[in-house]
């Protein structure tokens, strides 16, 4: 226990010596407590693997999903990167040169942060190539090889094209299509003019060769005194350390970040009152980090003041799915549901569990086309290509519910629009009935002996044709309208009274004489009466646009 409380005591007081200051650039902050001038070089290195990196995947200005932030101290060991509260965290020895494994990771979040899915072992080659780059200033050194035993083809493969003249420019134009989703064979001729085939064979080659020379390019125009330094607050500094080092109790007791770090820890291993008393002090005391925020709502028992929580998570980081995540659980609304998922998976674009769970919203509603657009997503970002093949396979499953679902829902419109359509007919009678019964009001009984001759011998029409609308030839109180049906002969139809018809979704300019402007559907139901003088083939009594 004393040694313990000893190692405790020593990373507080290193923590404090010295004048902590740092420097920033893009997503990048660079903290330390000895050379201002290690502290810059560290910074250019960082931003022209930024720099380089997104001018391969036709980013000019990649971010990154956390802010990486570099603790540069004295005496300390490199430590790898942890998620902290508000940023990615490591700590590096001052005066050495950060490790080749450690300036990968960087490359792995800048790459994850800014591109779409490629084929694994590309971006395995990628983020192998950038963890050698060198910078001084805008003069840049890409290429430089690893240790023989820590070399692959997938390192050779990137270097190849990377280093090669006559391949870098088309470089940018194959990682262009590959992130498309294109056909690795189309994508390697669309953008180097060769087969997949032919480029691989070239690239075993290169590797067995072994003539791995690095290349020098011109990157980003920057210099060391771009960099202003600015002072740290101790405890921001302590409570990075503490994160770097997996201790959130080495952040000074009573600040804000103490009270951050021990919430966030106490969340994880599932103390939750603890947790939630802390991540309340600390949004008291005005926390901005969003993993605060979003931690706090999951602990909330009130669905508002829960939504509320993760609405501040998405503010505080933009980039950041996981607020939309929640947000869309607590949704029963469809549309509500579809749309924070859909800004979920437009952030988090690599996920393809959840471009398949986006899809399930939009068939819940009743989206069809979106739902079938964010399965062919889900495939396109499944990480490998077995995982691929599984959400092709899975995909077609959905295919098939799909269909089902759509054609059900459209059996539905339809029958909706025909009860409709019964109603209104219904009412059409109905007030025919009753004008006849107030015209009969004061009339003599029929005679019971006379036969009466019926003007309508049926209650409803027995022919319907549907078509192109085209013309109406107004014929006094009368009129013919031609209704053209898809692939057959135009019909000519007789409005014998327009005032006992009914018409659905036509308005009162349904029957302009003359040629009708626009063309528009229609459906027309007709008793059969052919009048060879008009030359038309029955009496209209319903007609409906659509």
């Amino acid at each position: 226990m004393l040694r313990i409380v000893g190692s405790l005591l020593f990373l507080l007081s290193s923590a404090s010596a010295g004048n902590w200051e740092e420097c920033r650039s893009g997503p990048f902050q660079v903290w330390t407590n000895g050379s201002e001038r290690d502290a810059r070089q560290l910074l250019v290195r960082l931003e022209q693997v930024r720099h380089v990196l997104g001018h391969l995947l036709g980013k000019p200005d990649p971010g990154a999903l956390w802010t990486l932030r570099v603790i540069v101290a004295k005496g300390k060991q490199a430590t790898p990167w942890t998620l902290g509260h508000d940023a990615w965290v490591s700590i590096l020895p001052a005066g050495a040169a950060p490790p080749r494994a450690w300036q990968k990771e960087v490359a792995r979040m800048l790459l994850e942060s800014n591109a779409r899915r490629m084929p694994a072992y590309w971006e395995d080659g990628l983020i192998d190539f950038f963890s050698t780059l060198e910078a001084q200033g805008p003069k840049i050194t890409l290429g430089a090889p690893p240790p023989p035993a820590e070399r692959n083809l997938n390192w050779a493969r990137v270097h190849f094209l990377a280093t090669n003249v006559e391949y870098v420019s088309r470089f940018r134009v194959l990682l262009n299509n590959l992130q498309g989703g294109a056909d690795e064979d189309v994508a390697y001729r669309n953008s180097l003019g060769m087969s997949k085939t032919a480029l691989e064979a070239d690239i075993a080659k290169h590797f067995a060769a072994g003539q791995f020379s690095p290349t020098t390019v011109a990157g980003r125009a920057m210099a060391e005194k771009d960099f202003t330094m600015r002072p740290l607050e101790a405890s921001r500094v302590a409570a990075a350390i503490g994160e770097a080092a997996g201790n959130p109790k080495l952040a000074a007791e009573g600040s804000l970040e103490s009270a951050e770090l021990q919430g966030l820890d106490a969340a994880r291993r599932g103390q939750k009152q603890e947790a939630r008393d802390l991540l309340k002090q600390a949004i008291e005391a005005g926390s901005r980090s969003a993993r605060v925020h979003l931690e706090y709502g999951k602990l909330l028992g009130d669905s508002k003041a829960r939504q509320d929580a993760y609405v501040e998570a998405a503010k505080r980081n933009p980039r950041w799915a996981q607020p939309y995540i929640e947000l869309a659980e607590m949704e029963t609304t469809p549309s509500r549901h579809v749309f924070y998922l859909k800004t979920a998976a437009a952030l988090d674009h690599r996920n393809s569990e959840l471009w398949q769970r986006l899809a399930r919203a939009y068939l819940n509603a009743k989206q069809f086309s979106e739902a079938s657009k964010a399965w062919f997503s889900a495939e396109l970002a499944a990480p490998t290509a077995e995982d691929r093949a599984k959400v092709a396979e899975a995909r077609r499953l959905f295919e098939d519910e799909r269909q089902n679902r759509e054609a059900s829902e459209r059996k539905r419109i339809a029958d909706e629009r025909q009860q409709e359509l019964d109603r209104l007919k219904a009412e059409a009678m109905n007030a025919i009935k009753a004008a006849e019964a107030r015209a009969n009001q004061g009339l003599a009984p029929a005679d019971p002996k006379k036969k009466v001759e019926e003007w309508w011998d049926e209650k409803t029409p027995s022919q319907k044709v549907s078509g192109q609308f085209q013309k109406v030839d107004c014929l006094g109180k009368q009129a013919r309208i031609w209704i053209l049906p898809a692939g057959g002969k135009a019909t000519a139809l007789l409005i014998r009274d327009p005032g006992q018809i009914v018409v659905m979704g036509g308005g009162e300019t349904a029957f302009g004489c003359g040629p009708q402007r626009p063309v528009r559907q229609v459906t027309v139901e007709y008793k059969p009466r052919v009048d060879t003088k008009l030359g038309t083939s029955g009496d209209v009594a319903f007609v409906e646009f659509r």
